[in-house]
């Protein structure tokens, strides 16, 4: 027995722009967007050697590692890895090699204070 679905929310992401991001070699594609509860579902792309600044979650966030890896704290993921990051985790994702993942967040991020040291 088939059960019916209320709304369907479909994109061809081969269609879509890459986006750029503050953080060089990291570019998005926005697959969905709620802009009442926040929610929202992208396509990441690392160049190799590229980072994403150091950020942290509200709500959580989930992502799949579609192609390459990425080095996540102490951890590598490669592609098939599921990783769920529980709310209020902060991190700073590098990839050496490049790779794709798809992101889901509950919420927007937060960007952290700069790493670097203050002058004088």
């Amino acid at each position: 027995m088939l059960c019916a679905m209320s709304t369907s929310h479909q994109v061809d992401s081969t269609e879509l722009p890459w986006r750029a991001t503050p953080h060089p070699g990291v570019r998005w594609k926005k697959l969905q967007f709620d802009a009442d509860t926040g929610y929202s579902a992208v396509l990441l792309h690392f160049a190799p050697g590229a980072s994403y600044g150091a950020h942290r979650h509200p709500a959580g966030e989930q992502y799949l590692v579609l192609a390459g890896s990425i080095r996540d704290g102490d951890s590598t993921w490669s592609e098939g890895a599921f990783v769920n990051h529980s709310p209020e985790s902060a991190h700073r994702p590098y990839s050496d090699e490049g790779c794709l993942l798809f992101v889901t967040l509950a919420a927007p991020i937060e960007p952290l204070a700069s790493e670097a040291p203050a002058p004088g």
